[in-house]
């Protein structure tokens, strides 16, 4: 993920006895995904970023991921990014993509992005995404299994100006197309997941961490994710927890109680950075409070550590280093998660991917 900071003003508020920010979150009841929920947002101000990030998983044929990125970082607004990746029988094709705003294109009230060598279309019961790289290409066909998601409305609105964050959720998809490897096409399908989200917020300016965690076992789906607001804004947890079996949502809260097990501090970086390598959920359903969750999760290895300034060019890196020092952490975590209810307990366990992203202390 690319970083692009600008001046908190809120810490300065803070600084000289001004009162945080407010924040609302989720607020309402859960709102049916439209398509209205996936077009580009193309908001202006600096801080503004659109991102679409989509994966599948062929089983022992391979996987695909894909990813599109709108921001307004630097010199011009609206810029592109696609980016994304093939793996299918030992075979691997990418492409990578920068694309100004007058290069790439969306339809006007439809879910129909081109760019480049990439194109995602189609409505919340049927996306497609295509991609060439040489001789390579795919197209995909994304159909829910899980029905598209939102916490409640979906956003959450940040300071007096309520400015927005906006996110969805794809928990859990059949996938099915061709893929051309070489000339030659082939047949696949598998399982696939996804997110889309918007905001007139930078992160690193709404959060000093986020985490992320999400497991899949056959029809089942278990996805939390958390970001804990800067000292700008009010230290209220902005968090959701979503399970579901087939096309059911089992569970769903905004709330619930984190207790570390085991502690990683990051000696490599100057902040020292801490992470939660296991912990346990406990919590209770937005919508029935009789409706409980328990999980343990048990970090199985350190997929990746990222130094994220490390990646970006010097001058860039000049720039975000003066406000925050960004590293991400990746693992993959042994899990087990039960909800009881009123006609007993649904489990679903496994290994999942679990994320923490350090932007500042």
């Amino acid at each position: 993920m690319k970083l692009v900071y600008t001046i908190v003003l809120g810490l300065i508020c803070t600084s000289i006895g001004y009162a945080a920010e407010p924040i609302k979150a989720w607020q309402g009841g859960r709102v049916v995904v439209q398509t209205k929920h996936l077009i580009p947002a193309m908001k202006n101000g600096e801080g503004y970023g659109d991102k679409y990030t989509f994966n599948a998983d062929f089983g022992e044929r391979g996987d695909m991921y894909f990813s599109l990125t709108i921001t307004n970082l630097g010199f011009g607004d609206h810029k592109m990014e696609a980016k994304g990746r093939v793996t299918l029988d030992g075979h691997t094709f990418r492409w990578k993509r920068k694309l100004d705003d007058d290069e790439w294109k969306s339809q006007s009230g439809q879910l129909n992005i081109k760019a480049g060598p990439a194109t995602l279309s189609g409505t919340p019961d049927r996306l497609v995404f295509t991609a060439v790289s040489g001789n390579d290409r795919m197209n995909l066909v994304f159909t829910p299994i899980a029905k598209p998601w939102r916490p409640r409305n979906g956003r959450v609105l940040f300071g007096a100006d309520r400015k927005v964050s906006d996110y969805t959720i794809f928990p859990l998809s059949s996938v099915a197309g061709v893929v051309t490897v070489s000339g030659v096409a082939k047949d696949v399908k598998g399982t696939g997941f996804g997110t889309r989200s918007w905001s007139e917020v930078a992160v690193y300016d709404q959060a000093r961490w986020t985490l992320e965690f999400r497991g899949i076992a056959d029809d089942m789906t278990f996805y939390m994710r958390e970001i804990s607001p800067t000292s700008a804004y009010e230290g209220k947890r902005i968090a959701y927890v979503l399970m579901t079996k087939g096309d059911q949502v089992v569970f769903e809260s905004f709330d619930y109680t984190f207790t570390p097990t085991s502690l990683f501090t990051d000696a490599q970086h100057e902040n020292r950075y801490r992470v939660p390598e296991s912990f346990t959920l406990l919590s209770k359903d937005a919508s029935d409070s009789a409706r409980l969750m328990r999980g343990k999760f048990e970090k199985k290895k350190l997929r990746s550590r990222s130094d994220e300034l490390k990646s970006m060019n010097s001058a860039l890196r000049m720039i975000v280093s003066r406000f925050s020092k960004p590293v991400s952490y990746s693992y993959e975590t042994d899990f087990l998660v039960e909800v009881k209810h009123a006609a007993g307990v649904e489990r679903i366990s496994g290994t999942g991917r679990y994320d923490m992203f350090h932007l500042n202390k």
